[in-house]
């Protein structure tokens, strides 16, 4: 659940917003009153008014509460978008939907909409967004939903869980650890099945989610929060509106290709002609004025209840919808960055859930939000990264201290993922007694620290990849901030030489210094991609006006690795029970690689094993998958070693074996046998809740990893 941003003053007197004409609309058609006399009355107001004539709880009101958000195009991941203004909207719509056959999906093409603003409010810094909705407002829409033969179902967006639950558990694929789950929730069916299958059921939101929740899952603790977790599961399995198979006379008119009206119509009045018949409407009608084929929303969910037309009108829509804005360019007025939403809330009479707006490329996002409290001096200083404090040496031993180079050995962590004492591999618990780990960082850090000293009005990072004895200036990065009072973003970028202004420029016309204390996030020095592997040592240097140095700080190790651990098949071999291991039939290299187990089937043995490299392992596991009359059972075998959790920093290389036997009663099917390898590498962002977890940063958190898996089919044929 997002996090409630404060309550602004509007929020505070919800009730004292006067009615809209569609609120006044609804209104009176509960009390059976003319909207007119309702209008420009203050919810308060009318509530008193009516209070004996409708239900008094419809005057109640229900928080809806959400995030904006940027989303990366590569990666997936979600960036909030701070201070941008939200706009709720009292929409009334008017569809043309379209219920193509064979298609499991419906879609709306929108047009005479009306919208009126019931609410405004502001993102905070982390991009949450709370508002007030007047009950009557949601209940009206549920209502009218409820009414009607399959409108529950034809507005309802499909979002990942829905897909989840028709999963059987049965098809779920390898699992680590093997322990027995009757019933299995929707995280774990989602975080079994390959990548692959998954997008192939429920969309590439889904598969990312996977990805996302198979790492959470593997380094989560008893009693750490899900609450990331079960917000992502009402994510949109479709992130963006998709086009809809209409008809293929109306795709070669829309790609200029075929007539499909009279000489000299447009191709967009062929098709409105087209729709207007398969309607029963004049091609002039009012309704059709505004229907254009490339203007769409969907996919929803479509209903199998009745016999559907594949074409029909459906007039006065209800629905509660967003609009975002932000000062993008900071001229003062603001772009939109989010519109046209439709159907975003899923309404329900039980507790509603957040919202994600996913805002267009243009807005302006932050890859921070909360921060670490950092306290400075009259020194220039580099004391966070994330929420890592780089100055006490129980967390991290990154100081360089005496003449350069600096020993190759610096610039790790010392909590998360340490080493187990216990050869047998075992994940440690929770409160062990073991060696300091050898963590390194990855991904982007955000770093932290001190820059404000007596004449500095420019400071710059420098980097050394050979141990501190020779730097170049990081160039190149820009990042948004803030002032702490909202606003637009301010950009940070530097010049050639690397240097950024200590008091920032407000993009403002003209440009406004903008002194450090009033920036959202002051500390903030620099958002830094680290490189791909190895030991960075960075310095900090503030300039005068002429960008001189005047001062730099202590010089401070990275150790990082952005790398996946490498897995190599070595065995995957079968043969039948009784016979020699001379006889184990090798599986690997076969483009579809099948077991013959006769007819009548007889019992199996297959022979499993990996070679896991990693510049820093955590650890690796074997685990194998069937498809639900039965598995391969591991069994006894002097050299079995199914999983390994890395002893010491060095044990970064491991050969991982099983044996395992098919009965001859299992279902001939599908079987697969893969191996989950996990790097120790870690961001200390606090986006996992790692930072909050007892005791500080003693956790074992995975970002990065490989997890390759080989399908076998099982056949009863010789």
């Amino acid at each position: 659940m997002a996090a409630s941003p404060k309550t602004t003053k509007e929020e505070l007197t919800p009730d004292q917003r006067p009615l809209t004409s569609i609120q006044a609309k609804r209104i009176g058609a509960l009390a059976d009153i003319a909207a007119s006399d309702l209008e420009k009355l203050t919810i308060a107001k009318a509530s008193d008014k009516l209070k004996w004539v409708v239900d008094p709880n419809l005057f109640l009101f229900r928080r809806i509460c959400g995030k904006v958000v940027k989303k990366d195009p590569i990666t997936g991941e979600e960036y909030p978008v701070p201070f941008a203004t939200v706009y709720v909207e009292d929409t009334d719509c008017n569809l043309i939907s379209y219920f193509p056959s064979g298609h499991p999906w419906v879609w709306h093409f929108p047009f005479l909409c009306r919208r009126e603003v019931i609410a405004t409010t502001k993102t905070d810094k982390c991009g949450n967004f709370c508002v007030w909705v007047p009950r009557f407002d949601i209940d009206w829409i549920l209502r009218w939903r409820k009414e009607r033969i399959c409108f529950p179902i034809i507005f309802h967006r499909p979002s990942i869980s829905d897909f989840i639950p028709k999963l059987p558990p049965e098809v779920a694929g390898p699992v680590w650890p093997p322990i027995p789950d009757p019933d299995p929730g929707p995280i774990k069916i989602l975080t079994s099945l390959p990548a692959s299958t998954i997008e192939a059921i429920a969309g590439p939101s889904a598969s990312k989610l996977a990805t996302r929740a198979a790492a959470l899952q593997a380094a989560a603790a008893v009693g750490s929060p899900s609450s990331s977790i079960d917000a992502a599961l009402q994510a949109r399995a479709f992130e963006q509106e998709l086009p809809p198979p209409l008809p293929a006379e109306f795709q070669r008119a829309l790609s200029g290709d075929g007539v499909v009206a009279a000489r000299g119509a447009s191709a967009s009045d062929g098709i409105r002609s087209a729709v207007a018949l398969k309607l029963g409407l004049d091609a002039s009608a009012k309704e059709l004025a505004e229907f254009d084929p490339r203007r769409f929303i969907g996919p929803f969910w479509k209903c199998f209840d009745i016999y559907l037309p594949e074409w029909q009108i459906i007039l006065d829509v209800p629905d509660i919808t967003f609009r975002v804005g932000q000062d993008v360019n900071g001229d003062g007025v603001e772009e939109t960055i989010y519109s046209e939403g439709y159907f975003d809330v899923r309404w329900n009479a039980g507790p509603l859930p957040d919202v994600t707006l996913v805002a267009s490329p243009i807005a302006k996002e932050t890859r921070t939000c909360n921060t670490p409290p950092v306290q400075c001096g009259d020194v220039p200083a580099i004391l966070f990264a994330g929420f890592m404090p780089l100055d006490l040496p129980a967390y991290f031993d990154g100081a360089v201290t005496g003449a350069p180079p600096a020993p190759a050995g610096i610039g790790y962590t010392l909590r998360p993922n340490r080493p187990t004492p216990d050869p047998g591999g075992a994940t440690p618990l929770p409160g062990r007694t073991s060696p300091p780990a050898q963590t390194p960082f990855c991904y982007t850090l955000q770093l932290y620290g001190c820059v404000e000293v007596k004449n500095a009005q420019y400071y710059r990072f420098l980097q050394s990849l050979d141990g501190g004895q020779t730097f170049s200036a990081i160039t190149g990065l820009a990042w948004n901030n803030y002032r702490n009072t909202g606003g637009a973003p301010i950009p940070i970028h530097a010049d050639a030489a690397g240097w950024y202004e200590v008091n920032p420029f407000d993009a403002a016309s003209p440009p406004v210094q903008v002194a450090r204390q009033d920036l959202e996030f002051p500390n903030l020095l620099l958002d830094w991609p680290t490189p791909a592997l190895g030991q960075v040592v960075l310095k900090l240097e503030v300039g005068d006006a002429a960008k001189a140095t005047i001062a730099a700080s202590s010089l401070v190790a990275f150790q990082v690795d952005n790398t996946a651990p490498s897995v190599t098949y070595t065995q995957l071999k079968w043969k039948f029970v009784g016979e020699d291991d001379s006889q184990l039939r090798s599986l690997l290299g076969i483009p579809c690689p099948t077991i013959h187990r006769g007819a009548p089937p007889r019992a199996i043995e297959l022979v499993f094993e990996v070679s896991v490299q990693a510049h820093h392992l955590r650890d690796a596991n074997l685990g194998v998958g069937g498809c639900g009359g039965g598995n391969f059972a591991p069994i006894a075998d002097p050299a079995n070693r199914p999983s390994h959790w890395h002893t010491n920093p060095a044990d970064n290389n491991v050969v991982l074996y099983q044996r395992y036997q098919l009965a001859s009663g299992a279902l001939e099917g599908a079987y697969s046998f893969a191996c989950r390898a996990n790097s120790r590498a870690m961001n200390p962002s606090g986006a996992d809740g790692g930072n909050l977890l007892p005791t500080d940063w003693n956790y074992d958190p995975i970002y990065i990893y490989s997890h390759p898996s080989i399908g076998v089919a099982v056949i009863n044929a010789n």
